[in-house]
């Protein structure tokens, strides 16, 4: 005969059950849960806290970078690139004057080389440019002479006919008639004096012939001596004048035409200067930069101070800073940071960055040195979110702050990392409660108080820190507050602004409704199972008729803190692979009832709501639950377990 005990018989269905083994662990929960809550006033001391009115410091703590005040950086001024073919070694003391680094210069030795050469050769175009110039000048110039001459002489020649050659021909002519007209007289008188003797008879025909002859020759005389007075005055003359100002007046433009001929090469030859010289400054100008290129090559130390090599940058294609490596132009080698004053670089949160002003007084401490502070006040606050700290964060928005550090800081080294809190200000008397003790319920903040646990008191809060938040009004000194707010009331992490209960006209759902499968509400839960035919092809499948459209969820349901993992290991303990709608449906009870691991859509969440049970089973109203109340609250776990396992059995 097969005896078995009652506890063996659980035992036996339990893991027959694996969903047996998952409530019985949470009706332990609650059992435990229960039990602390009897345990007294430790517990009740850790729930609640008493409103104290006193002095509250307002401060923001924020980590950050030691940065020295007056830092150098040197930085590779060799155009184009070079090797470092010596570098001294990081974390060195340097004087000023001390070699830091030393480039490959073999480039920059040729390139002054070549160009001394090149000012050597403007040098000589420059002389030669000068020479040619005065070259120029003489055979100008003596141009310019001669055509002044030759328009000077143009000038006499015509001023000598038209005063005096041209008179002086006019006056020949007039005195070859006058000549003329005076021997033809004669001739005529003696004529008339031989025919009057001729016809006396005292002169011979030959003589009166030849007298006659006379008269006749004088009057061709005078009308050849009359028709070149006439064509004297009317073309020689003229004709000869006009030529003389003709050659006077292209003797005066040749004079103006060799002027400017000259002027035009004079400036062709002192643009020709200006540019040989224009180049020799160039070359000169190139061959001091080439010789700066070469002195580059070789950095001393500008100050005093601790040689720091820069800092790599994760995606930088810039090479390491060591010998043999190849740097850029303006590239940077070392800093040397002045370490007798350091200041802090931080970044403060956009919600607190208003509170923040020049001059606040702030403390620092080094995580190297935990044990000491240092004083400090703050010298920048930025005015825009730094943007480097927005990669890969676009939602985040910090900004950059300097805290300068007063006291004298011990031997340290920039890099170091600090915190630094600021102070803001100093409340004198004022009300206080941990900040976690104030919620939002739908725009108003709220806390819970121990006599009305049930029950949002609405309050005014003014400053607060990263501990405590200033209560201006809504309590009072003594006040007993609930550190947490039930379950119901949980702050939702994610920042939701629809506030619990709200639904917007949506309808209610524990995930993203998708096209395809159709999906339906049980209970007005929200819960998501599939259609009738679905079953029907789901079960075919064996175990694959899960819930998917619960189990792919990935949203998690507002007040609730169980994580998706959660909710998969729940309905693998759910889901036999034979029912689906009985697995939702229980699944739906133990969600209701608040004893599930698993999130509700009411806001029950993964913890046990003790809230509920207290509501449940505490008969008398006295908040504990006393032995006759946890006894039937087994009883009432036990009924619940039996039936689960009966409805749950296989099917015969």
């Amino acid at each position: 005969m097969n005896l078995r005990t009652p506890f063996q018989t659980v035992i036996s269905r339990v893991k027959q059950r694996p969903i047996l083994s998952g409530l019985i662990g949470v009706a332990l929960v609650v059992l435990l849960a229960v039990l602390s809550k009897r345990s007294g006033p430790p517990t009740q001391a850790s729930t609640f806290y008493e409103v104290k009115r006193g002095d509250f410091l307002i401060s923001i703590v924020e980590g950050g970078t030691l940065e020295a005040v007056n830092e150098v950086s040197i930085r590779n001024e060799v155009e184009g690139i070079a090797r470092i073919i010596y570098i001294v070694p990081e974390g060195t003391y340097v004087k000023r004057g001390d070699l830091l680094v030393e480039l490959d210069s073999s480039a920059s030795q040729d390139t002054v080389n070549q160009q001394q050469i090149n000012v050597e050769k403007a040098q000589f175009a420059v002389i030669q440019s000068e020479q040619q110039l005065e070259i120029q000048k003489s055979t100008v110039d003596s141009t310019i002479e001669a055509a002044t001459l030759k328009l000077e002489f143009a000038k006499s020649d015509l001023e000598k006919y038209v005063k005096g050659e041209m008179q002086q021909a006019q006056r020949n002519a007039q005195i070859e008639i006058t000549n003329v007209v005076q021997n033809q007289k004669i001739n005529e008188d003696r004529l008339q004096w031989s025919e009057k003797l001729y016809q006396q008879g005292f002169e011979t025909k030959s003589n009166l012939d030849k007298d006659r002859l006379a008269v006749s020759q004088g009057n061709l005389k005078l009308e050849q001596a009359e028709k070149a007075l006439w064509m004297l005055l009317t073309f020689d003359q003229p004709k000869m004048r006009r030529s003389l100002e003709a050659a006077c007046d292209e003797s005066r433009e040749n004079l103006a035409r060799v002027t400017l001929q000259g002027e035009r090469l004079l400036a062709q030859y002192r643009a020709d200067l200006d540019s040989q010289k224009s180049t020799l400054e160039l070359s000169r100008k190139k061959l001091e930069r080439d010789l700066k290129q070469l002195e580059a090559t070789r950095i001393y130390a500008p100050q005093d101070g601790l040689v720091v090599y820069p800092s790599g940058y994760r995606f930088s294609s810039e090479s390491m800073i060591e010998e043999g490596a190849i740097v850029r132009n303006r590239q940077e080698l070392i800093k040397l940071p002045d370490v007798s004053e350091m200041k802090l670089q931080l970044k403060i949160h956009e919600s607190h960055i208003n509170q923040v002003h020049m001059d606040q007084q702030a403390f620092v401490v080094l995580d190297s040195m935990p044990d000491q502070r240092f004083r400090g006040i703050v010298n920048k606050v930025g005015v825009v979110p730094d943007s480097q700290s927005r990669w890969g964060s676009p939602n985040l928005k910090v900004y950059a702050t300097e805290i300068l550090i007063t006291d004298k800081l011990p031997d340290v080294k920039p890099g170091v990392s600090a915190r630094a809190e600021v102070i803001i200000t100093n409340l004198d008397k004022v009300l206080t409660v941990p900040i976690q003790a104030v919620s939002t319920r739908k725009g108003q903040q709220v806390v819970f108080l121990e006599s009305a646990p049930q029950r949002a008191m609405p309050v005014s809060v003014g400053m607060y820190n990263t501990k405590f938040i200033e209560i201006t009004s809504g309590l009072k000194r003594g006040d007993r507050v609930l550190l947490a707010p039930p379950f119901e009331e949980e702050k939702d992490l994610a920042g939701a602004i629809i506030a619990e209960g709200e639904t917007m006209g949506t309808n209610g759902t524990n995930r993203i409704v998708r096209a395809s499968p159709k999906v339906r509400d049980i209970k007005g839960r929200g819960s998501l199972v599939r259609t009738k035919a679905s079953d029907a092809s789901s079960s075919q499948r064996g175990s694959g008729n899960r819930v998917n459209a619960v189990r792919d969820s990935s949203v998690s349901v507002r007040g609730g803190s169980a994580t998706s993992a959660a909710s998969d290991e729940g309905l693998r303990q759910l889901d036999q692979g034979r029912r689906g709608r009985e697995e939702v449906a229980q699944r739906e009870i133990s969600l209701r009832d608040g004893r599930t691991g698993l999130a509700a859509p009411d806001g029950v969440g993964a913890r046990t709501n003790r809230q509920e049970l207290l509501k449940k089973y505490d008969t008398n109203g006295d908040g504990q639950l006393d032995q006759g109340e946890l006894t039937a609250m087994r009883e009432q776990v036990n009924r619940e377990l039996r039936g689960f396992s009966h409805t749950n059995s296989p099917a015969k």
